[in-house]
């Protein structure tokens, strides 16, 4: 039986309840945008469902977590700055290509302090192995896992279905791994994911 992806499964469970999914769409990128200003890592998709979907508060849980959680040169994010709606209604921010890689590296379980231009690489490698084997060499399933993790939202048909022609075209003419690696660079390029 194959396993669907926790985030998958969060959107399927609030669907379920008839919930508003603007609302948890928004939480999750309050969330998401949190993590990122706070640790500069985007939240894992268990941290999503812990905070989204196992709690009714869970915006303010996170901003717990981060407040408390927070490096010394980010102390400022206290819980009160982050639960502010002026905080988390700015507009959205550009993120330094190194974040998108940091984020990378940590994703693929490989490290949370190296990232060495050579784990970015390894990064990619082992995140993309994970994405194959959580959709069973699927590449539609591939393609949704690899812009879940990184932009925390499922991929739009619109977004699968170019990052699907794109995978077969390059495939022909370089090997898979390369094909997946620029597959993975055109998913950085998605406004969800270098965006916070």
């Amino acid at each position: 039986m194959k396993r669907l992806h926790p985030l998958l499964c969060l959107l399927l469970f609030t669907a379920s309840l008839h919930a508003d999914d603007n609302t948890v769409r928004k939480n999750i990128r309050k969330i998401r945008r949190a993590f990122l200003d706070v640790l500069e890592l985007v939240p894992t998709s268990e941290e999503v469902d812990w905070y989204v979907v196992y709690n009714q508060n869970g915006y303010e849980m996170a901003a717990d977590y981060l407040a408390t959680h927070a490096p010394p040169d980010k102390v400022t994010y206290t819980r009160e700055l982050l639960l502010n709606p002026t905080y988390w209604g700015r507009d959205d921010e550009l993120l330094e290509k190194s974040v998108i890689e940091k984020n990378v590296v940590y994703l693929s379980g490989l490290s949370k302090t190296d990232f060495s231009p050579q784990n970015v690489e390894l990064g990619k490698e082992l995140l993309i192995k994970q994405a194959l084997l959580a959709s069973d060499d699927n590449a539609a399933n591939t393609i949704d896992y690899l812009v879940n993790e990184l932009t925390c939202r499922p991929a739009t048909l619109g977004e699968a279905n170019d990052l699907l022609q794109l995978f077969a075209k390059v495939s022909l003419k370089a090997d898979e791994m390369d094909a997946w690696k620029t597959v993975l660079a055109h998913i950085f390029e998605l406004h969800d994911c270098k965006y916070k």
